[in-house]
Protein backbone atom coordinates (compact mmCIF):
# COMPACT_ATOMS: atom_id res chain seq x y z
CA UNK A 1 0.00 0.00 0.00
CA UNK A 2 2.85 2.29 0.70
CA UNK A 3 4.66 1.70 -2.32
CA UNK A 4 1.21 2.45 -4.34
CA UNK A 5 0.84 5.81 -2.47
CA UNK A 6 4.88 6.59 -3.16
CA UNK A 7 4.62 5.74 -6.67
CA UNK A 8 0.87 7.87 -7.12
CA UNK A 9 2.93 11.27 -5.66
CA UNK A 10 5.83 11.03 -7.84
CA UNK A 11 3.56 10.47 -11.20
CA UNK A 12 2.07 13.43 -9.91
CA UNK A 13 4.70 15.39 -9.34
CA UNK A 14 6.23 14.09 -12.49
CA UNK A 15 2.90 15.10 -14.41
CA UNK A 16 3.30 18.91 -12.96
CA UNK A 17 7.41 19.14 -14.01
CA UNK A 18 6.64 17.71 -17.32
CA UNK A 19 3.54 19.98 -18.31
CA UNK A 20 5.70 23.09 -16.25
CA UNK A 21 8.34 22.53 -19.09
CA UNK A 22 6.43 21.53 -22.02
CA UNK A 23 3.96 25.02 -21.48
CA UNK A 24 7.34 26.79 -21.21
CA UNK A 25 8.79 25.45 -24.22
CA UNK A 26 5.88 25.94 -26.11
CA UNK A 27 5.01 29.61 -24.84
CA UNK A 28 8.97 30.59 -25.55
CA UNK A 29 8.45 28.50 -29.41
CA UNK A 30 5.62 30.94 -29.98
CA UNK A 31 7.13 34.13 -28.52
CA UNK A 32 10.54 33.51 -30.88
CA UNK A 33 7.94 32.71 -33.76
CA UNK A 34 6.41 36.52 -33.07
CA UNK A 35 9.81 37.93 -32.75
CA UNK A 36 11.61 36.34 -35.26
CA UNK A 37 9.27 35.66 -38.42
CA UNK A 38 6.33 38.70 -37.70
CA UNK A 39 8.67 41.20 -36.30
CA UNK A 40 6.67 41.76 -33.39
CA UNK A 41 7.80 43.64 -30.16
CA UNK A 42 5.31 41.26 -28.04
CA UNK A 43 7.37 38.42 -29.10
CA UNK A 44 10.25 39.69 -26.67
CA UNK A 45 7.62 39.59 -23.59
CA UNK A 46 6.18 36.25 -24.60
CA UNK A 47 9.38 34.23 -24.41
CA UNK A 48 10.06 36.10 -21.05
CA UNK A 49 6.32 35.09 -19.57
CA UNK A 50 7.53 31.66 -21.19
CA UNK A 51 11.05 31.56 -19.04
CA UNK A 52 8.99 32.52 -15.89
CA UNK A 53 7.00 29.66 -16.07
CA UNK A 54 9.85 27.74 -16.79
CA UNK A 55 11.53 28.94 -13.35
CA UNK A 56 8.20 28.52 -11.18
CA UNK A 57 7.94 25.04 -12.08
CA UNK A 58 10.04 23.92 -9.42
CA UNK A 59 8.36 26.20 -7.22
CA UNK A 60 4.85 24.46 -8.23
CA UNK A 61 6.08 20.99 -7.23
CA UNK A 62 6.81 21.93 -3.89
CA UNK A 63 3.07 23.17 -3.79
CA UNK A 64 1.66 20.32 -5.39
CA UNK A 65 4.30 18.45 -2.68
CA UNK A 66 3.03 20.23 0.25
CA UNK A 67 -0.51 19.27 -0.36
CA UNK A 68 0.44 15.56 -0.67
CA UNK A 69 1.94 15.75 2.33
CA UNK A 70 -0.84 17.18 4.00
CA UNK A 71 -3.73 14.62 2.42
CA UNK A 72 -1.01 11.49 3.66
CA UNK A 73 -1.21 13.26 6.76
CA UNK A 74 3.07 13.39 6.67
CA UNK A 75 3.44 16.15 9.23
CA UNK A 76 6.82 16.53 9.04
CA UNK A 77 7.67 16.61 5.79
CA UNK A 78 4.24 19.03 5.39
CA UNK A 79 6.44 21.21 7.80
CA UNK A 80 9.24 21.06 5.96
CA UNK A 81 7.81 21.90 2.59
CA UNK A 82 6.31 24.94 4.14
CA UNK A 83 9.53 26.37 5.61
CA UNK A 84 10.98 25.89 2.21
CA UNK A 85 8.17 27.75 0.12
CA UNK A 86 8.30 30.34 3.60
CA UNK A 87 11.62 31.14 2.92
CA UNK A 88 11.29 31.31 -1.04
CA UNK A 89 8.34 33.72 -0.91
CA UNK A 90 10.40 36.07 1.79
CA UNK A 91 13.39 36.22 0.17
CA UNK A 92 11.81 36.98 -3.48
CA UNK A 93 9.97 39.61 -1.39
CA UNK A 94 12.66 40.68 0.12
CA UNK A 95 14.40 41.02 -3.34
CA UNK A 96 12.00 42.56 -4.75
CA UNK A 97 11.61 45.91 -2.40
CA UNK A 98 15.18 45.72 -1.69
CA UNK A 99 15.84 45.76 1.39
Amino acid sequence: MENRKTATMEDIISIVLRAGVLLSIIVICAGLFLHIVLKLAVGSLIIKIGLYILFLTPFARLVVSLFMFLIEKDLIYFAITLAIIVIIVVSNLLVSAKI
